[in-house]
């Protein structure tokens, strides 16, 4: 009865307009098809993909949807802007950094709005304040969205690069590196790496965000040529998937769990931890709040949100000045 349940309410919740895609024409099928394309390996950010995929709620809406795991959100971002994909779940600050390099892409939807990178250490060091850094082995890799921050953040609190000792690595071992000890603390999404860590060493967290410096994290991307051909699609995706965030997040445990459930079933061979899951989907919460308004619908995105990246990403050189907020989102797809 409760699986019932659950499942009622979840359907009831996410209801739009359905399409019936077998009476449509071949033409209109296609245009109701969808690749989606992941940022990486299935992880808690994928909670709402993945609940709404196994539910069958895009098909209640008549789309096909085909949601395939990255390998980096730089290589997510090339096949969104050659057309390879028609939806990408991204980190958005990317997502500008790319577009200023020559993708033609633009956000539809911003779920993690408050920006989450940090310096993650070992809890026993009592790292409170970015100056406690100081003498500590940081690893990063060289392609993290982290690096081109590194020396802006430690000019922001009084110090250069040579105040800590940074190592680069290789991604996939940047978090065993730590997790063995062979160094104190690692850059990474804070709300990402501290349950990846949680059973081995406990990391507490020093946020990029309290140093002045914005750079907003997960959402959808697309590119302009995409969205012009399936804009009904993508809007029905859009509207699921903000919905599938609200019903996970509506303050019963159980959906999360159910969350967790539907990445356990969606990829079964991909040797997933649920303690991680769902500690990574509950550490995401306060994140999904835009910094500058609160109670905002989710993945509503703000001019104000979009400014303060613009202005971090100008003094870094990430892009170059001229831009406004209305270049990089739209809201336009989101229900009213």
């Amino acid at each position: 009865m409760k699986r019932r349940h659950l499942n009622q309410g979840l359907a009831a919740l996410l209801a739009l307009p359905a399409l019936s895609v077998g009476s449509l024409p071949a033409r209109a099928q296609a245009a109701n098809k969808l690749r989606v394309r992941l940022d990486f390996s299935p992880w808690g950010m994928h909670a709402a993909m993945h609940l709404a995929t196994h539910k069958g709620l895009f098909k209640v809406q008549g789309l096909d949807v085909e949601v395939q795991d990255g390998t980096g959100t730089i290589s997510t971002l090339q096949l969104l802007a050659a057309g390879q994909a028609d939806i990408g779940q991204v980190a958005l600050g990317t997502m500008a950094v790319a577009k200023e390099n020559g993708l033609d892409l633009i956000s539809v939807a911003g779920f993690a709005r408050t920006g989450d990178l940090a310096v993650l250490v070992d809890e026993a060091l009592k790292v409170r304040a970015p100056k406690d850094l100081a003498g500590k082995k940081l690893v990063c890799f060289t392609t993290s969205p982290w690096a081109p921050f590194i020396e802006p953040f430690l000019k922001a609190n009084g110090m250069d690069r040579g105040s800590v000792n940074l190592v680069m690595v290789a991604p996939s071992a940047m978090i065993s590196t730590y997790a063995s000890g062979n160094s104190d603390g690692f850059l990474s999404q804070a709300p990402f790496g501290q349950p990846m860590v949680s059973k081995t060493r406990k990391a507490s967290a020093v946020l990029l965000g309290d140093s002045g410096i914005s750079f907003p994290s997960y959402g959808l991307a697309v590119a302009p040529a995409t969205l012009a051909a399936k804009r009904e699609a993508i809007a029905k995706f859009v509207q699921v998937q903000v919905r599938a965030w609200q019903y996970i997040h509506e303050g019963r445990g159980d959906h999360v769990d159910e969350a967790v459930a539907a990445i356990l079933a969606q990829r079964p061979h991909a040797r997933l931890d649920p303690d991680v899951l769902r500690g990574q989907i509950l550490a995401y919460r306060p994140f999904l709040e835009s910094p500058s308004a609160s109670q905002q619908p989710f993945g509503r995105q703000s001019d104000a949100d979009w400014s303060a990246a613009i202005r971090s990403l100008q003094q870094t050189g990430q892009i170059k000045p001229g831009h406004k907020p209305s270049d990089y989102y739209t809201n336009a797809l989101l229900a009213a």
